[in-house]
């Protein structure tokens, strides 16, 4: 890697940990999830209820919204073992009037969505989808396929059907080497057994990558027109790619570019029919909406375009750290990336004041550790000795 490649890896990570639900969010997602399990849990006395998160939270690829005023979003399967008999509207009424006879709950409530209820708490909003197991049982890992409830805009429902527990471990496959290395240096850190650790607890850099990628989608919709922000590219579709193409990489820099030059070899073309497969459930086309919608198709690429553009070839062209902050900006947001670029101020700052401060002859950065091509900054006084 050159020095900038290194420099703007240095600086991708600060932001991704920017970007990041903090530890205290997480852990009141957590408790939240729990409790509505609990409350879930006594549903039906014929139904052994299920509780499991899904999507970016149950990944690890959450990310904060652009704006203070949005909400994080936690996803929630609540499967009702025993109910395969019933039909897809006593399975969504099941759940529905569980939470509408829970006080609190009743008034977090929105009106019935498509697929889930959804509870609104301060910080966050809990979308919780009712399902039964599509093959008469549910036993992980093997017999995992739901069947979900989707409700037309007519009233009537219809099944669809899914596999969140072996996408989830799809995904996790996908980065066995790296994911293994953090869960083992997560488990000596914490002292807890390499077995109890979630994924969403430790970081590897295809959730970093996949981060950054959905920030850029973001902000870069964030002022579009609502017609192309409905057409925005899907958080799904994105991830499936990024994990599709994936290499294991150790390095984020290197992960990333490695994920933009080739998420778009996965996408599958019949015709003018685009098909991109759920990896664990190949009759499911995550790219349906892309044929009948083709301006979805369209949006797509020009994100993909606008994201190699933007997050590898700008920042490097640049001279200059003000230069290279401002390109960053236009990426992630200006508030996330002057933040990370204030705390690794701070820390050459501490550094420097603990005499722990370092300049490559290499390469005429600063660095806090040494090495053979480093020589030690000297503090700083007013009197400049």
């Amino acid at each position: 890697m050159t020095d900038k490649e290194q420099l703007l890896e240095k600086y991708f990570l600060k932001i991704v940990e920017n970007l990041d639900i903090s530890t205290t969010m997480r852990e009141k997602a957590e408790r939240s999830y729990r409790a509505v399990g609990e409350w879930l849990g006594d549903c039906d006395a014929n139904s052994d209820v299920k509780i499991m998160p899904q999507g970016s939270f149950y990944l690890g690829t959450v990310i904060r919204p652009v704006s203070d005023a949005d909400e994080y979003d936690i996803d929630l399967v609540c499967l009702l073992k025993n109910a395969t008999g019933k039909s897809e509207a006593e399975i969504k009424r099941i759940v529905g009037d569980r939470l509408r006879e829970h006080k609190t709950y009743a008034n977090m409530l929105e009106p019935e969505g498509k697929r889930c209820w959804t509870l609104n708490y301060d910080e966050f909003h809990m979308d919780i989808l009712p399902c039964v197991p599509n093959n008469r049982f549910y036993a992980e890992p093997y017999l995992t396929e739901i069947k979900l409830t989707h409700k037309l805009e007519n009233g009537k429902y219809i099944p669809k059907y899914g596999n969140p527990y072996q996408y989830h471990e799809w995904f996790e496959e996908r980065m066995r080497v790296p994911i293994d290395k953090a869960r083992k240096e997560f488990s000596v850190k914490n002292q807890v057994e390499i077995s109890e650790i979630p994924l969403y607890k430790v970081k590897t850099p295809l959730q970093q990558a996949i981060q950054l990628l959905k920030r850029h989608r973001d902000i870069m919709y964030d002022t579009l027109p609502e017609v192309r922000k409905d057409n925005a590219p899907i958080s799904i579709i994105i991830t499936t790619l990024a994990a599709h193409a994936y290499n294991n990489e150790t390095n984020l820099y290197e992960a990333l570019c490695n994920i933009i030059d080739n998420m778009s070899r996965y996408i599958k073309r019949e015709g003018a029919i685009y098909i991109i497969e759920n990896p664990v459930m190949t009759e499911e086309n995550f790219a349906d909406k892309w044929n009948e919608t083709p301006e979805k198709a369209n949006e797509f690429f020009a994100w993909l375009e606008s994201a190699k553009n933007s997050i590898l070839k700008a920042p490097v062209n640049v001279q200059g750290l003000h230069k290279v902050s401002e390109s960053l900006e236009s990426c992630f947001g200006r508030n996330i990336v002057r933040r990370s670029f204030v705390a690794d101020g701070n820390s050459i700052k501490t550094a420097r004041e603990n005499k722990s401060l370092y300049i490559d002859g290499l390469s005429g950065g600063l660095k806090t550790t040494a090495s053979e091509s480093t020589k030690k900054v000297g503090g700083h006084t007013f009197f400049g000795k």
